[in-house]
């Protein structure tokens, strides 16, 4: 399962990179009417190269001692209880960050709402999976 999402991230980050790489020599304003041209060729680039590291994992070969640890029981738990709490400060600092945008006046109404809906969607996600996990265990 692991490998799969590897090879999804590797394959859309080539994809992302290569499309930030062809708006760059075509031109993007001449594609898309965007405000900021610029900007999107360094975004799609910098997405595609993120989404590359993320899945050149896939060609390391894990050894028997490695797949041992990654099964390991108190590693699962060790693991999520750490994601658990880096998705308690990630949400705290988002919800910080966006109040600071919007006193200092950075802040428009469509990014406003995008972020509130990403911040709303990982809340009801977290309560769904909770009386999900709560009714399964």
């Amino acid at each position: 399962m692991k490998h799969k999402i590897q090879k999804v991230e590797l394959f859309v980050g080539v994809i992302v990179l290569l499309g930030g790489l062809l708006t760059y020599g075509l031109g993007v304003h001449q594609l898309l009417p965007v405000p900021r041209p610029d900007l999107v060729v360094y975004g799609t680039t910098l997405i595609g190269i993120i989404l590359i590291l993320m899945g050149c994992d896939i060609f390391s070969k894990p050894t028997k001692e490695m797949q041992i640890l990654e099964n390991d029981e108190r590693n699962i738990a060790i693991t999520n209880a750490s994601l658990a709490n880096a998705y308690k400060v990630t949400l705290t600092l988002l919800v910080l960050v966006l109040f600071a945008l919007i006193f200092m006046g950075y802040m428009s109404k469509v990014v406003f709402f995008s972020i509130v809906g990403v911040i709303a969607i990982g809340q009801i996600t977290w309560v769904i999976t909770a009386r999900y996990l709560d009714k399964k265990m």
